[in-house]
């Protein structure tokens, strides 16, 4: 079930930074770290992976031209 999914945030806290396990019904809203007392808000929506491949419509970069590829004179 999507319900019981745990969203796993760091505390903003540099004096804390305390990993916390919120439920996913906690996004867009306010917690309290039991570590520091600090206020952390929770996205609302996902966060975008990092790792994604480019896009379908992007152009591959093109390689640098090396001396083996020119004709021979």
């Amino acid at each position: 079930m999507a319900g019981d999914e745990v969203i796993r945030i760091m505390c903003p806290n540099l004096g804390c930074q305390r990993v916390l396990a919120v439920p996913s019904s906690a996004r867009g809203k306010l917690v309290r770290c039991r570590g520091c007392g600090t206020n952390i808000r929770i996205p609302a929506n996902r966060p975008v992976p990092v790792d994604l491949p480019p896009a379908a419509g992007a152009a591959p970069a093109k390689p640098a031209p090396s001396a083996q590829s020119k004709p021979a004179a």
